[in-house]
């Protein structure tokens, strides 16, 4: 059947097309190859031009978050809370045979909390527990239950410090001159004062080392909470600021603050959560999960019990025994007792760490399902001080860092402060850790402030490698020497007072009695 005359033209229109696109298509490589430009049509261009466009707004907006995130960190650098656990717990899952490791300390520990309760039954010759230790560092039930109802005070003082502040809030629209020193006079009031308090009371009432050091870390921690909930929302009265904002607090916090004052139920939670930095609002887990909540109590009472049979093995009487007595001070007594220090002081400083930055902050967290659980960091792979000082507990750290290291620079702002800003930070926190051991022993002997003072500071600068292992190995030798040095010089001003008592003042707290008690 012959072809229809449509059908050819059809068919020769698409050959021409065909030939069309093809010397087009030459057109363009020769023009590659010569170096010459084709001119693109107006479907090209537009493509092009919104490609371009699309481009440079990506830029643009890479650009201004890149800034963005520059002025977060240069100007407000705010701690982010997530979602996430203790780092010996994420060892411990992760590699099985750390999980094993820790499972052998456990069991050591608890193998040498029987021991010694079996030493006691043989020492006696029928089953019997030494509670001496425990009665003297405990003291008795009405001690104790007079410590508990001056921390039940403590509490309902912090407690107003909400409708204090709310009342500071109102106040400030009628006269915010009068209103702002009326209210950092008496908030600095109520701080001197509930200290004041603590001190008086332990005094007078001649409360036992435990409760005097429990009301003192908690008046401490209270001082700290409270400070920290006026910092946070004093800048939402004096400086407002919007949720859609694009700098300040909209993108300092990540979303955990809101513009407004935060309510009572947020400042109640933030009193009792383990952590010292206040926020609105705090990621938490699904639901609470009891097991472990038993799980870290039962660690809690395995550390408590381990920590007294170290302290009755550190502050045994024997070990001081040539106090008072005729026996010259000599230095092979110095050097032995320096070494046992040196041994029971580190597990000492160990098994304290893995109380309270461990065990204790996980069971409230796990209580009051708080998500961040990190505490601590990894402060075994150290190979400096500085990064000792950052990650052996986060808790105290994060609150310096916020309001004495930052604020300290914001105020001399000069490029010599700058250089020396952590040397204020060392010298506050060792007269926090002064004035907490201070509570169990009723004299400051500063050396915890001679150790950061000097060694502390000076090795502060020295910054190595971080992958060196003779730093790692220099840094857990000096942590060593200076927990036993100070173990060892407490203990022997312990038992001077003891054994050469003087009358008390307040000039006497401060002056140091083993000499004197030496030369007797």
């Amino acid at each position: 059947k012959p072809p229809r005359l449509s059908d050819i033209t059809m068919e020769k229109r698409k050959q021409k097309q065909k030939k069309k696109i093809d010397s087009n298509g030459d057109e363009k490589k020769d023009a590659a190859m010569n170096g010459s430009e084709v001119n693109p049509s107006d479907s090209e261009v537009a493509a092009n031009d919104s490609l371009v466009s699309r481009s440079s707004n990506s830029n643009s907006e890479d650009e201004a978050q890149g800034a963005a995130n520059k002025r977060v960190k240069l100007d407000k650098q705010k701690r982010i809370f997530q979602a996430r656990d203790s780092i010996l717990t994420e060892l411990c899952t992760k590699d099985k045979n750390i999980e094993a490791l820790y499972h052998v300390l456990m069991i050591m520990t608890v193998t040498t909390i029987l021991y010694s309760l079996l030493r006691d039954s043989v020492e006696a010759g029928m089953p019997h527990v030494d509670f001496t230790l425990y009665v003297n560092g405990f003291g008795s039930g009405s001690k104790q239950l007079m410590a508990i109802g001056m921390w039940f005070c403590l509490q309902t003082a912090v407690l107003l410090v909400y409708p204090a502040f709310m009342l500071w809030q109102k106040m400030r629209a009628v006269s915010p001159t009068c209103a702002d020193a009326f209210f950092a006079t008496l908030f600095l009031l109520y701080q001197m004062a509930a200290h004041t308090a603590v001190v008086t009371f332990i005094v007078q009432l001649n409360l036992p080392p435990v409760p005097s050091l429990c009301l003192s870390i908690e008046q401490l921690r209270f001082t700290m909470k409270s400070y920290s909930f006026v910092r946070e929302n004093a800048y939402k009265v004096l400086h407002p600021w919007n949720k859609d904002d694009s700098t300040g607090p909209a993108i300092w916090y990540a979303g955990q603050m809101e513009p407004k004052v935060g309510s009572i139920a947020s400042y109640l939670y933030f009193l009792f959560v383990p952590t010292l930095l206040y926020r609105d609002r705090y990621p938490r887990t699904p639901r609470v999960q009891y097991l472990r909540v038993f799980s870290h109590f039962i660690k809690c009472a395995v550390s408590i019990t381990f920590m007294v049979i170290l302290c009755k093995e550190v502050f045994n009487p024997s070990n001081h025994g040539r106090y008072g007595n005729a026996v010259p001070f000599s230095a092979k007594f110095v050097a032995n007792q320096f070494l046992a220090c040196m041994l029971w002081g580190l597990c000492l400083q160990f098994m304290t760490g893995y109380f309270f930055l461990h065990s204790w902050s996980n069971m409230f967290a796990e209580m009051l399902r708080f998500a961040d659980r990190e505490f601590y960091a990894d402060w075994w792979t150290c190979t400096s001080f500085s990064m000792f000082y950052r990650k052996w507990n986060l808790l105290i750290h994060d609150w310096i860092k916020a309001y004495i290291y930052h604020d300290l620079r914001d105020l001399f702002n000069s490029k010599f402060y700058n250089r020396i800003a952590s040397f204020p930070t060392i010298i506050i926190s060792a007269l926090f850790h002064e004035y907490v051991l201070w509570a169990p022993f009723r004299f400051i002997a500063p050396i915890l402030l001679v150790q950061y003072g000097t060694f502390g500071t000076i090795l502060y600068f020295v910054k190595p490698s971080p992958n060196s292992k003779f730093w790692n190995y220099f840094i857990h030798i000096g942590l060593n020497i200076g927990v036993a040095a100070m173990v060892f010089c407490y203990t022997m001003e312990l038992y001077a007072r003891h054994l050469c008592p003087r009358e008390e003042s307040f000039s006497n707290t401060f002056m140091p009695r083993s000499l004197d008690c030496v030369l007797l």
